[in-house]
C-alpha cells in the first residue's frame, strides 16, 4: 500500500507501534503535526492522512468529496500502517474523530484501541460549522484573487454545505448503534470551551461506550482545536501517557 498523496509521515523503523491523527473537517495535516512530532521523538511512527479535497485552495474540493470517501482515505491509511508496524492506533479530531471511532467499531488484531479529540460522534443538536465554514470559503477565493466569482456561487456553496454537515451526521449515526460493542481501551478529550461541539454531548459518547475502557479528559480552558491550541500541554501529556500504555 503507498503513501496517499499530501500524507504526512513519520517513520521509526523497528517500532511496533504506529499511529494515525486523523484532522478536522476543512482543515489539513498541520491540525495534528504537533503531535504527530511529539509522538514521534516518542519513538512511535505515524501517518498523519490527508482526507480528500482538503488542503487545496477551493472549497469546492471538499464539498466534491464527502464522509464515504474520508471513511476510505482512512482505510487506505490503516492499511498502509498495518502493514509496517504489530500495532495500530487511531486518533482524530472533530470530523476526523468520527472516522476514527468508525475504525474502532470494526477493530482487528492489530488495531488496538484510539480515540478523539472534540470529536460530535454523537451530536444531538447540530454543529455550529456554517459561519467558520463561509468565512473559510471566502478566505480561500480571497487568496486564489479568485473573489468575485465565488461571491456568485456564494449560496450554493452554503446549501451543499448545510447537505455535506447532514451527510457526516448521517455517517456517525450508521455505527452509533456498534459503539456498544468496542471493548478497546479508548481516549476521549473535550474542551469546555468548545465553541464548534456541544461540549455536553462528550457524554453521550461516554454512555453509548458502555464496553470500552475509556480514559476521559475534560479540559476546562481549552477550545476545538486543541491539537493547536497554545494551552495543550495538558492534553498532550494526558494523550501521550494513553499511549504509552501499549508498549508492553
Amino acid at each position: 500500500m503507498p503513501l496517499s498523496k499530501g500524507a504526512y509521515y513519520l517513520e521509526v523503523p523497528g517500532a511496533r507501534l504506529g499511529i494515525i491523527l486523523c484532522h478536522a473537517y476543512t482543515g489539513s495535516t498541520a491540525d495534528v503535526r504537533p503531535q504527530a512530532g511529539l509522538l514521534n521523538r516518542q519513538g512511535y511512527g505515524v501517518l498523519c492522512p490527508l482526507f480528500t479535497g482538503h488542503g487545496t485552495t477551493d472549497i469546492q474540493d471538499i464539498l466534491d468529496a464527502g464522509p464515504e470517501i474520508w471513511w476510505q482515505d482512512l482505510q487506505e491509511a490503516l492499511a498502509f500502517m498495518k502493514e509496517r508496524y504489530d500495532k495500530v492506533l487511531v486518533f482524530g479530531l472533530s470530523m476526523g474523530g468520527v472516522m476514527a471511532m468508525r475504525a474502532l467499531c470494526e477493530a482487528d488484531s492489530q488495531l488496538v484501541g484510539g480515540g478523539v479529540f472534540n470529536s460530535p460522534v454523537i451530536s444531538r443538536d447540530g454543529l455550529q460549522l456554517e459561519n467558520r465554514f463561509m468565512s473559510f470559503a471566502r478566505y480561500l477565493a480571497e487568496k486564489r484573487g479568485d473573489l468575485p466569482a465565488y461571491l456568485q456561487t456564494e449560496e450554493a456553496v452554503r446549501t451543499a454545505h448545510r447537505q455535506q454537515v447532514a451527510d457526516i451526521q448521517s455517517f456517525a449515526r450508521g455505527f452509533e448503534d456498534q459503539l456498544a460493542s468496542i471493548e478497546l481501551p479508548v481516549y476521549i478529550v473535550q474542551s469546555a470551551q468548545d465553541e464548534l461541539v456541544d461540549p455536553e454531548a462528550v457524554y453521550d459518547l461516554l454512555e453509548a461506550l458502555e464496553s470500552a475502557k475509556i480514559s476521559f479528559h475534560w479540559c476546562e480552558e481549552n477550545t476545538h482545536v486543541i491539537t493547536t491550541n497554545r494551552n495543550r500541554s495538558d492534553f498532550e501529556a494526558s494523550l501521550l501517557q494513553f499511549i504509552q500504555a501499549f508498549d508492553n
